[in-house]
């Protein structure tokens, strides 16, 4: 399955099949374009498909759904899966970062980079295809998911760094009069990321996962 994805990934356009290995810190040093906005849209891309994929074989409630999806497009799953691939040494990086420092996170971001540009060379229909696939999300499913604890993940962090940790909640309503949660995480009284839901759990799940993508991001 996951040769599958190399090998569509290999027939996309060239251009961007180069932009999505090419970090930050290269682009920076060779006036080159980084795959920051491939990032972006793969992440997208990557959300709609497990999403999309839960919804219709997957009959638990809205909660469960959003605590399984997380489990497929954490950093831990994806930049395994990375490693699995063997991408690292294709990835492009500027003097100022080593080769053996390329972090998960970066490992995560470069492939949803790859998934943007299958995405963009090959359509939807094609990237649902080889990113169900590489996901093994239909065994997973069928084997047992353990859905991720991000907050626990968190506080683990925090306490092992001694560090103070608060979850700022707020309420809002959406277009549609429904009241959803909003959570704040900060981190010896510095803001990191909020996170959004329609429980208290999900939003401060939610902001959990995003604090610590970006403490991974930090890293780099």
């Amino acid at each position: 399955m996951k040769n599958n994805f190399l090998e569509v990934f290999n027939t996309c356009d060239e251009k961007l099949k180069d932009i999505a290995f090419t970090h930050v810190s290269y682009a920076n040093e060779h006036k080159a374009t980084s795959n920051e906005r491939l990032e972006y849209l793969g992440d997208s891309v990557l959300g709609l498909i497990v999403g999309d994929y839960l919804y219709n074989n997957y009959p638990v409630n809205e909660g469960k759904l959003s605590k399984v999806r997380s489990t497929f497009v954490c950093t831990q799953n994806l930049s395994a899966i990375a490693k699995e691939l063997g991408i690292k040494n294709l990835i492009k990086v500027g003097h100022s970062l080593k080769k053996d420092d390329i972090s998960d996170a970066v490992l995560e971001d470069t492939i949803e980079s790859m998934i943007a540009v299958i995405y963009l060379s090959k359509g939807l229909k094609v990237a649902y295809k080889v990113v169900t696939e590489l996901l093994n999300i239909k065994a997973k499913l069928k084997k047992g998911v353990k859905p991720s604890d991000y907050k626990s993940d968190l506080i683990e962090y925090a306490n092992k760094n001694k560090l103070k940790i608060e979850f700022v909640m707020s309420t809002y309503v959406t277009k549609g009069g429904q009241t959803n949660f909003k959570s704040g995480v900060r981190l010896n009284g510095e803001f990191y990321k909020y996170g959004t839901g329609s429980t208290k759990r999900e939003a401060e799940q939610n902001a959990s996962r995003l604090t610590l993508k970006k403490i991974e991001q930090d890293k780099k």
